[in-house]
């Protein structure tokens, strides 16, 4: 009966041993390349850092300019405000280009880099093209602007500074 007692309590020290070291050898990296490799992305708010709105306060002047812009821009429409990334990893360095689509303009092949330990993201490239509605203005700055990032396949927000504010920009996997 002890021996059974004994090889009981020797079984469950191993296994809590082995579930502590398998817990412990996890990291906080992404796997930048499943998140945005090969894939588009759309975006679905821009909001301050803490906002829980779709579309921050102030974006537009009135309520009359948001309706015309959001019927002249087509926010819903197929490729508008989209990124679509192509990376690859070297000796754990993401880089690669993403290009870039609002309404009106672009930019096609921006240089990126992402590091998926510090969850850090670069953008940078020229813009094709002008916007006259404010919502494509300020997705276009805030893709140049960024700086940090978070997320997962289906869904990531990219954090830019637009002035003095951090402001984000979510996005979903089409």
């Amino acid at each position: 009966m002890k021996e059974k007692i004994k090889i009981k309590t020797i079984v469950c020290c191993l296994m809590m041993t082995s579930m502590l070291l398998g817990l412990g050898a996890c990291n906080n990296e992404d796997d930048v390349m499943e998140i945005f490799n090969n894939k588009t992305w759309k975006l679905v708010r821009i909001a301050t850092e803490k906002g829980k709105e779709q579309f921050y306060q102030g974006l537009w002047s009135n309520e009359s300019k948001e309706e015309i812009d959001r019927e002249l821009n087509t926010f819903r429409a197929e490729g508008n405000y989209t990124l679509n990334f192509n990376c690859a990893e070297v000796n754990e360095e993401v880089t690669g280009t993403v290009n870039v689509h609002a309404v009106n303009s672009s930019i096609n092949d921006a240089v990126l880099k992402i590091d998926g330990k510090e969850h850090t993201i670069s953008i940078k490239g020229k813009v094709i093209g002008t916007e006259s509605d404010k919502l494509a203005k300020v997705f276009i700055n805030g893709i140049q602007n960024v700086f940090k990032y978070e997320g997962d396949i289906h869904n990531i927000t990219l954090y830019f500074k637009d002035g003095n504010t951090t402001k984000v920009m979510g996005f979903t996997a089409r």
